[in-house]
């Protein structure tokens, strides 16, 4: 994680450059794509309570004049895309919800099925208590999930999967740089995702 005040912040800033330069190797990419940077809990300041702020700009700032379609955003996040709403959460969520689960999964029922369930159900992001994982109350708004969006992509360490529940499609796409560099490509008219991964040389 990051550690405010050590060596991690001028490493931090060098590697938002370099992909920024990286990006920028790729003319078409850079152009046409818009980025979105979601901070987790290995960003500055990312271990506090929730929501997350935007990623400081005295980190993104070399990275943002390199890329011009790009966005340093909060955590979670709301994305509207034409008529699609669509909301990234990036939380160890899976882990800390069977940590603390009061009635566990019955044998057989499946642990991806059961998250979804119940974050969509109680109708909010981080269904847990203060003490498990605290939460700004003025802001706690932003952690609701109704109405129930188009599009919810729990951003978690564990293993990749995509579902439906309640006419909502629920995402996880995995870790990309500790995994098998896997992700999940989404079509909005059809409402559906694609797992894909990056090939092997």
């Amino acid at each position: 994680p990051f550690v405010p005040g050590s060596g991690d912040t001028a490493q931090y800033k060098d590697n938002m450059t370099a992909l920024g330069q990286l990006i920028g190797t790729f003319p078409e990419i850079a152009r046409n794509s818009h980025f979105v940077f979601v901070p987790g809990n290995n960003d500055p300041w990312g271990q506090g309570a929730l929501p997350k702020p935007p990623i400081a700009s005295y980190f993104t700032k070399r990275l943002g004049n390199r890329v011009t379609n790009v966005t340093f955003t909060t955590n979670p996040c709301r994305i509207k895309y034409c008529t699609h709403e669509i909301v990234v959460f990036r939380e160890d969520l899976l882990k800390r919800i069977r940590r603390n689960s009061v009635l566990p999964p019955t044998e057989g029922t499946e642990i991806v099925k059961h998250l979804v369930r119940t974050v969509i159900d109680q109708g909010h992001l981080c269904p847990l208590p203060q003490r498990i994982r605290p939460i700004y109350w003025a802001y706690d708004h932003a952690m609701r999930l109704y109405p129930i969006p188009d599009v919810l992509i729990l951003a978690d360490r564990f293993d990749s999967y995509s579902i439906n529940y309640e006419s909502c499609h629920c995402i996880n796409p995995g870790s990309f740089s500790s995994g098998d560099f896997s992700f999940f490509m989404y079509f909005p008219v059809s409402r559906t995702s694609q797992y894909s991964k990056i090939p092997k040389k």
